[in-house]
């Protein structure tokens, strides 16, 4: 019985299917792997001719990645309201070269997402302020103390704008991330 048994789950393993082994990975210039992208994983890029594609991966062969694309649109019920619904589903294979740029979804800081527009609001509203109240005050601008505020705000705001220009990413992969392909697929005789 027990050969019987070891023969079945032998035959069986040879006639089951496995994901593939290829795969696309994004890296840093020096070699450390960013993120992976399997069969099976959600994905958004953008390919050379700056057409952003958004679906699950079906599978990645022969340096090609072929993705699964949704198109779902609004469509009216008889109640007057709207379901969304699945027109159609198409699988558009891209050579792993024509693609430019692939979403990473990195996560940013409080500090990296607000905090440059803070400052730059805080700075420029102080400014405004100290401006306009010297207007209406008929105050002269050039004093000591009111010269030292209007730098501290000008600066304030430079320096908003200089984190937001540091922290500009929007979550693609950068010039310094390579995309490459990656087979580990046995070679056919």
């Amino acid at each position: 019985m027990k050969p019987l048994l070891l023969l079945s789950f032998v035959l069986l393993g040879q006639t089951s299917f496995s994901q593939s082994l290829d795969y696309i990975s994004v890296r840093k210039k020096n070699g450390r792997v960013v993120k992976n992208f399997y069969a099976g994983s959600d994905i958004i890029l953008q390919t050379t001719d700056y057409a952003y594609l958004q679906g699950p991966v079906k599978t990645v062969c022969n340096d090609s990645i072929f993705i699964i694309l949704y198109d779902v649109r609004l469509i009216p019920t008889n109640y007057g309201g709207f379901i969304r619904d699945t027109i159609s589903t198409t699988i558009l294979g891209l050579h792993y070269q024509e693609i430019k740029r692939i979403y990473l979804n990195k996560r940013k800081s409080f500090v990296q997402r607000n905090g440059p527009g803070l400052l730059m609001l805080g700075g420029g509203g102080y400014f405004a302020l100290n401006a306009l109240n010297g207007v209406f005050y008929n105050q002269s601008v050039p004093t000591g103390k009111r010269i030292k505020n209007l730098g501290i705000s000008a600066g304030v705001f430079g320096l908003g704008y200089l984190l937001q220009k540091f922290f500009r990413a929007d979550g693609f992969t950068t010039t310094k991330q390579k995309i490459m392909y990656v087979n580990l697929s046995p070679k056919k005789a």
